[in-house]
């Protein structure tokens, strides 16, 4: 399947990065989130959700490694393929590298207001298992800067966005064009735990598409040294995968989050 070629093509690259240079620090974490009021463009926007979790993130002498597969699975709101009251399941994934401008060029200090400059390279893959069945691939690479918060961490990037998937109308592959992306994430601690989130704009793909804006924030709380944490958070997806509303149904959703995870 395009899905686990393209899964074992993170896997590679993930495992090919963090041992081409001795990794200095490494977290590994399982997770869960309780989505009670998702949408699907053309289907619905009730969909429960419980979403699994496993994140790899480390650290070199040059920059950062991240790793993280989720699988997605849906009530019968958005139905598998065939039916049979099945809801859906999904699977996405992403690598992601980053090179600290720091770290490159031996500078000591900051760079104006900004603590460093990263160069960052990602590539992301998924597949579905309802009657379209998307298998989106995408690959970015830009840059981003980190802003001057005293405790934690707070990023800015801008990437170039390409992006192919399936389409289930067509039965074939379609190739999206080029589209600049806007990310921020945070992770901030506070009372006991952390304010952490992203929040990704992808503009117009082609094809009719719509800016598409993914926001994902939340409260995690530590509890005590048991490595669990537990979470409450919301997301709000506007124009989902690039989503018309003149053509199309359901296309954005806000879904309040339960969470935990547990560091391994």
């Amino acid at each position: 399947m395009r899905f686990s070629a393209s899964l074992l093509t993170l896997c590679l690259a993930c495992v090919g990065a963090t041992t081409a240079t001795a990794a200095d620090w490494s977290n590994n974490s399982m997770g869960y989130r309780f989505m009670p009021s998702t949408a699907e463009p053309d289907v619905s926007d009730k969909i429960i959700k419980n979403v699994f979790n496993f994140t790899h993130t480390s650290g070199d002498k040059l920059g950062t490694n991240q790793f993280s597969i989720d699988l997605l699975r849906s009530n019968a709101a958005d139905p598998a393929n065939g039916g049979g009251g099945n809801g859906a399941q999904e699977w996405i994934g992403f690598y992601k590298r980053s090179f600290s401008l720091k770290a490159l060029t031996g500078r000591q200090d900051d760079y104006g207001l900004f603590k460093d400059v990263r160069l960052n390279a990602r590539v992301d893959a998924g597949t579905k298992n309802t009657a379209l069945a998307p298998q989106p691939f995408k690959g970015r690479v830009g840059a981003s800067v980190a802003l001057p918060v005293a405790t934690g961490s707070w990023d800015l990037g801008l990437d170039l966005y390409k992006e192919t998937n399936h389409d289930g109308i067509k039965k074939k592959f379609v190739s999206y064009d080029l589209t600049p992306a806007l990310t921020s994430s945070w992770a901030i601690p506070i009372a006991g735990g952390s304010v952490e989130g992203f929040v990704d704009v992808i503009g117009p793909k082609g094809n009719g598409t719509r800016t598409e804006v993914l926001l994902r924030t939340s409260y995690m709380y530590n509890l005590a040294d048991t490595g669990l944490r537990l979470g409450v958070g919301i997301e709000s997806w506007r124009n989902k995968s690039g989503c018309n509303k003149n053509i199309q149904t359901h296309c954005t959703s806000t879904s309040p989050m339960l969470l935990a995870d547990y560091k391994l």
